[in-house]
């Protein structure tokens, strides 16, 4: 059973000092060796939906002050990834995203992309590009501990950063994602904060890391509109009071239904 321990990232320091990241710049490379990169999963979304959530902004700026880490729960279609893009676009840190997918389980490749976005950090991205990173012996021959000891080592003297996982349930299964789980909470230092979004709690108790003021949880309940906020919401398709409330109550506040009800009867 994987256990939850205690790392000190200054003890990696010698280990930082030889990682290498890749050039900022994206080039195609084909060795066999190296793992293929999507730009778009490590840039900040587009608010789409154009709303603004200030209750929620403010509780996730003061949880994240609170915590080690913030983990945001919720379904499709409650808002996570609406209300991180928002919130990291008016921080005033530096920002590392990665979205994760199903097909990142293999710990080589989500290493890449989360070392990247470390790097790429508030720098511009182009969905179209698709680049490599090659792998070598060193970095394939790191543990999860020590990898992620090393990047956080290195940014430990730079400026404050935000890093945000998107659908990191999507590698739950992967039997790294314990001991990754860990050492990113474990390993973290003062200069960074963490905010995951997930579909559903990880696959162990949390209990212990929420009563230790380690990790914050914002789960489907908070995230959901109140009467107000629809209200708000459904005025920008020129609906009224009486049509946004019926919709809440229909929709339980989920942002992705209460768009799908506004769409359909701003046409009517």
């Amino acid at each position: 059973m994987m256990t939850f321990g205690t790392y000190d990232s200054s003890e990696w320091r010698e280990t930082s000092n030889s990682f290498e990241y890749v050039s900022s710049k994206p080039t195609i490379k084909t060795p066999t060796d190296s793992v293929k990169l999507f730009a778009d999963k490590m840039c900040i979304p587009q608010n789409s939906a154009g709303i603004n959530r200030p209750r929620l902004i403010a509780h996730l700026e003061k949880s994240l002050e609170q915590f080690s880490a913030t983990l945001v729960t919720g379904r499709t279609g409650t808002g996570k990834t609406t209300l991180a893009a928002d919130f990291a676009r008016q921080t005033s840190y530096d920002v590392a995203w990665y979205k994760a997918e199903t097909t990142d389980s293999d710990w080589k490749v989500f290493l890449s992309y989360f070392a990247e976005s470390l790097r790429q950090s508030r720098l511009d991205c182009q969905p179209s590009e698709v680049f490599s990173l090659e792998q070598n012996d060193e970095t394939e021959g790191l543990s999860v501990t020590e990898s992620l000891a090393a990047q956080f080592a290195a940014l430990e003297n730079e400026k404050p950063l935000l890093i945000v996982i998107d659908d990191l349930h999507s590698v739950f299964d992967a039997e790294w994602f314990a001991e990754f789980f860990n050492a990113l909470l474990s390993l973290r230092t003062e200069n960074i904060q963490l905010l995951l979004l997930v579909r559903t709690a990880p696959p162990f108790p949390l209990w212990r890391l929420r009563s230790k003021q380690v990790l914050g949880v914002m789960d489907e309940k908070l995230l959901a509109f109140n009467p107000e906020e629809t209200i708000e919401f459904f005025a920008k398709f020129g609906l009224g009071a009486k049509a946004a409330l019926a919709a809440n109550k229909l929709a339980y506040g989920r942002i992705g239904k209460l768009k799908q009800i506004a769409e359909e009867r701003s046409v009517e």
